[in-house]
């Protein structure tokens, strides 16, 4: 399927016969004699506009993969009292349009970490609870929050074609392809494109880790190298031996951000913007309007007055700074470590619910007050979050 070009992180690229093997002759027949004078990036905005108006009407509830684990040994029978009757809730409230689950590619990388007799049941878990309801991409949710800083600070209006929610044949990256591999005239390649989006924005979870042989195991791997891990934990112990404060350390980290995220997608987005207004402000406004942006992030993050913008950055550089300054915690850190700030910075910006673990839901609500701030309730025992659930009904 070609969800699999994009979970290899390459140009996408796409003939007639890749669609043909996924969608079948039926779907392309279709789109040849119907919409032909449909663009796809149009056709794809269709899909994009029901799924934000039936996400609109319900709460949305991110678990993280320590709670799918829990229901899929609910599911097999072997699940703790609390876990069973969370699944049966949760599948009662999907079913009722009450709440939805949502996933997220971290989860999509910690859950294929199981064997494929595990990995089966929890795929069919999160088709049932999530409906393949995805978050975007941390790429693509970076492109967003950057797009929406930018409409906040200058006005500009670049959010089309990006998006927070997707589906999971999107989980990776929710562009188009940006290559048809074989020459063929533009309705043809139209044609192809709308196969792709129909094929992709309805694949399952089953789907993509099918495409997998169910060996996400050992085809993925997302565990952070080593050797990486070790000189994070050497900084940090240079970081004690400077004696920094958190205040310090959060500050220098999101320069770091800026430097290597922000300003990156930022450039871009603005580049793009005055290349369609025909530069009509000049040739040297793009630096302009990168100064003032890049300048207000900085600002804003050091007096905490960000608000609800940006927080795929904010979120995890707040978690990594704690982490950082925590001179009684001797664990060193793992990758677990950073999938965890990555499930918090989507969860807490983007869903009503979010359980979790008890130590970032500590981290989170008292230290962070993000629940707060992004008006999401943080609950870290099934138990609780079933009396939640039921409160809800």
């Amino acid at each position: 399927m070609l969800t699999f070009l994009y979970l290899e992180n390459l140009v996408p690229t796409v003939n007639e016969d890749i669609v043909k093997r996924v969608g079948g002759n039926d779907l392309i027949g279709w789109h040849h004699c119907n919409g032909r004078d449909i663009d796809a990036s149009v056709y794809q905005e269709l899909y994009r506009s029901v799924l934000l108006n039936g996400l609109s009407r319900t709460k949305r509830l991110y678990l993280d993969t320590n709670y799918w684990i829990c229901l899929r040994d609910a599911e097999l029978g072997c699940g703790t009292p609390d876990a069973i009757r969370l699944l049966q809730t949760l599948r009662a409230m999907v079913r009722s349009r009450e709440i939805i689950c949502v996933g997220h590619f971290p989860s999509f990388l910690e859950i294929g970490k199981q064997d494929e007799t595990c990995l089966r049941v929890t795929a069919s878990l999160l088709d049932e609870l999530t409906e393949a309801v995805v978050i975007a991409s941390p790429d693509n949710l970076l492109a967003f929050e950057c797009a929406e800083y930018i409409e906040a600070k200058l006005g500009f209006q670049l959010h089309h074609g990006l998006s927070v929610w997707t589906k999971a044949g999107l989980i990776h990256n929710q562009e188009l392809p940006n290559q048809i591999s074989e020459p063929t005239t533009p309705v043809s390649s139209n044609v192809i494109l709308k196969s792709l989006i129909d094929t992709l924005w309805n694949a399952s979870f089953k789907d993509i880790f099918g495409t997998f042989e169910w060996d996400t195991k050992s085809s993925l791997n997302p565990d952070i190298d080593q050797e990486v891990l070790l000189q994070v934990e050497q900084r940090k112990k240079e970081q004690e031996a400077k004696g920094l404060l958190r205040k310090q350390v959060r500050q220098n980290e999101f320069l770091q951000v800026v430097s290597e995220q922000l300003r990156p997608v930022f450039t871009d987005q603005l580049r793009k913007w005055h290349i369609q207004q025909g530069f009509s402000q000049g040739l040297g406004a793009i630096l302009v309007n990168l100064q003032v942006v890049l300048e207000s992030a900085v600002k804003e993050f050091r007096a905490g007055t960000l608000g609800r913008l940006l927080p795929c950055v904010a979120i995890p550089v707040e978690l990594y700074s704690l982490y950082e300054t925590n001179h009684f915690k001797k664990a060193p850190l793992l990758t677990n470590d950073w999938f965890d700030w990555k499930h918090a910075a989507a969860a807490v910006a983007y869903c009503d619910l979010f359980f979790t673990e008890k130590h970032l839901a500590h981290l989170l609500c008292q230290e962070l007050k993000a629940d707060q701030q992004y008006g999401c309730e943080v609950i870290s025992k099934p138990g609780d979050g079933l009396r939640k659930l039921c409160a809800m009904r």
